[in-house]
């Protein structure tokens, strides 16, 4: 496993001259062969023009993000009649609306294409990606900022950006000498452009959770020169390492923990930070520095402990290829990038890198970095405290829960597929999953929300539930890992199965967990809370608990509670 790790990343790295350049060619990507694992994905395409010239640049894209695309095509169909109803894990609609201005107004349009998502939605329980109108034109644009309203109003439906596209200025997007050709306006340019977003950006978002951190190098990667040798005054910031700054400040702004992991002196780096005002990036927007002499595998870990996440939730980018493959062969499953200021610079390829960007924001986002620092402050109270129950009736915790909370639809999706050390059952729920639970009578989710006098943790456990007479079936149970630690698994678990066997009139709750390779705290608390064992086998344990057991069991001295 290591040694694949190791493999697959230095191979990738030597892909990323082509990959992440600012014009790769057909001839290049073709040449691309990966030899490591690659996940299927299986896209329908409903089209009324050709999608075939970009699905051919997608796959060497793809396989950049461990994904092997497999596509069907619908006829051209301007009615959008989705006969193609074959398997698959995704529909795409592949529109040009141009075909379509003369013969409708906007609004009108719009109203004739909401019907079709719609229709489309009610079909099928894959994920949709529809492309919007690949125009700056004014009709265009108000189209757009509709479509972005209707698509987020439905779930599991994502806009991809064409009219951005359209209107970057680095090429043409049109070229209608290719409609003979290739049965589509785009010029080739941006066809090379459409697939790589597709392949490194947009399929990877809606198939991958989204990744955490990023573990950045300093020397010759965040700046030209090496700090214990040439000094804090004679280190260069060329272009490229201002547009990498800039890029993890955007990160930082979007979610994304940063942190440091150098060989260098903590003092001087310290020092440096306080000396260039010209770094865009300054010390405080780091969550966690391990600056010193250790090995960066260390580093790396001690960083992940501190985030308390895990390797494959992390990108490592380093400028030097012996210190990626040792820190993959400790941590084989992180992501890893070569820092470069060629062609392909690091901005460049974190632009693109996969599981970095997100669909839509997530006002969850805003409270991770503050409260991943507030845990480094709770780690010191904690060992300040001789016994656990003061440290944590010192931290004057609040859990707030809610039922059926739709407002929160985005962030129950994370948690199920986001988290992994307590979540029960690893179903990995999509949008549309539990969009539909919120609406089934038979089906109470719980969400759950916690502050404390350090910091608010924002929605961090959800509880998905349905009713069989009466017995609550909990059919997934999950905890983020920044509120482990806390001693809340037990109050969660409790207060949201009373409050549901409440409101449903059941006597009975089972729990259905399912084994997993990250999971076994959840296991771990299950097997140690009172649940008794109904039944089990080598990848399933079944759990039985009465309601009166988890009245005698309940006990919460030092949280306040709240319903809304």
């Amino acid at each position: 496993m290591t040694s694949t790790a190791i493999d697959t990343a230095l191979t990738k790295a030597e892909w990323q001259k082509v990959i992440f350049s600012d014009n790769p060619s057909r001839y290049e990507l073709s040449a691309l062969k990966p030899d490591w694992p690659l996940d299927p994905v299986k896209i329908n395409v409903h089209r009324n023009h050709s999608f075939e010239f970009i699905a051919s640049l997608i796959p060497a894209f793809a396989a950049y993000a461990n994904l092997h695309v497999e596509f069907t095509y619908s006829e051209y169909d301007d009615s959008l009649a989705f006969q193609n109803n074959q398997d698959g894990d995704i529909e795409l609609l592949w529109i040009d609306f141009d075909r379509y201005a003369d013969l409708l107004p906007h609004p009108e349009l719009l109203d004739w294409f909401a019907d079709r998502l719609n229709t489309l939605r009610a079909g099928s329980s894959r994920t949709i990606i529809v492309c919007n109108w690949a125009s700056t034109r004014h009709p265009a644009v108000e189209f757009n900022k509709s479509l972005e309203a209707l698509a987020e109003g439905l779930a599991d439906t994502f806009v991809c950006n064409q009219a951005a596209l359209a209107s970057d200025p680095r090429y043409t997007y049109f070229d209608e000498r290719n409609i003979p050709l290739a049965g589509t306006a785009l010029s080739n340019r941006s066809c090379i452009e459409t697939a790589r977003l597709f392949g490194l950006v947009w399929l990877p978002s809606v198939v991958r959770p989204r990744m955490k951190a990023v573990i950045v190098d300093l020397d010759n990667t965040l700046y030209a020169g090496i700090l214990s040798e040439d000094g804090a005054g004679k280190l260069q910031l060329n272009p490229s390492h201002v547009a990498l700054q800039n890029r993890l400040a955007r990160l930082h702004t979007a979610g994304i923990l940063l942190a440091v992991c150098s060989k260098n002196d903590a003092t001087a780096v310290e020092q440096m930070f306080r000396k260039r005002d010209d770094f865009p990036l300054s010390a405080d927007i780091f969550s966690a520095m391990s600056t010193n002499w250790d090995s960066k595998a260390e580093g790396v870990r001690n960083i992940l402990d501190t985030f308390n996440i895990s390797a494959d939730s992390a990108l490592f980018i380093d400028d030097n290829p012996a210190e990626i493959a040792s820190v993959l062969s400790e941590h084989p499953l992180i992501n890893s990038l070569l820092a470069s200021d060629g062609e392909a610079t690091t901005d460049q390829a974190l632009r693109y890198f996969p599981c970095l960007q997100q669909w839509h924001k997530n006002p969850e986002d805003n409270l991770r970095s503050s409260d991943i620092k507030a845990n480094q402050e709770r780690r010191r109270l904690r060992s300040a405290t001789t016994d656990n129950s003061d440290y944590l009736k010192a931290l004057h915790m609040k859990l707030t829960f809610y039922l059926n909370p739709g407002k929160f639809l985005t962030r129950l999706h994370e948690l199920s597929n986001k988290t992994n050390q307590f979540n029960t059952s690893l179903l990995r729920l999509s949008e549309r999953d539990i969009s539909t639970r919120l609406s089934d009578k038979n089906c109470l989710t719980v969400g759950v929300r916690l502050k404390d006098r350090l910091s608010d943790s924002g929605i961090i456990g959800a509880l998905f539930t349905r009713m069989e007479g009466d017995t609550v079936i909990v059919e997934e149970a999950c905890i983020s890992c920044r509120a482990l630690g806390r001693g809340v698994e037990s109050t969660i678990l409790s207060e949201s199965l009373l409050q549901v066997m409440e409101h449903s009139s059941a006597q009975t709750a089972i729990l259905k967990a399912r084994r997993g390779p990250k999971n076994q705290p959840a296991m771990d608390h299950l097997n140690t809370t009172g649940w008794r064992i109904l039944s089990k086998n080598d990848e399933q344990v079944a759990y039985k608990c009465s309601k009166e057991q988890l009245i005698k069991a309940y006990s919460n001295d030092y949280m306040e509670i709240s319903w809304e």
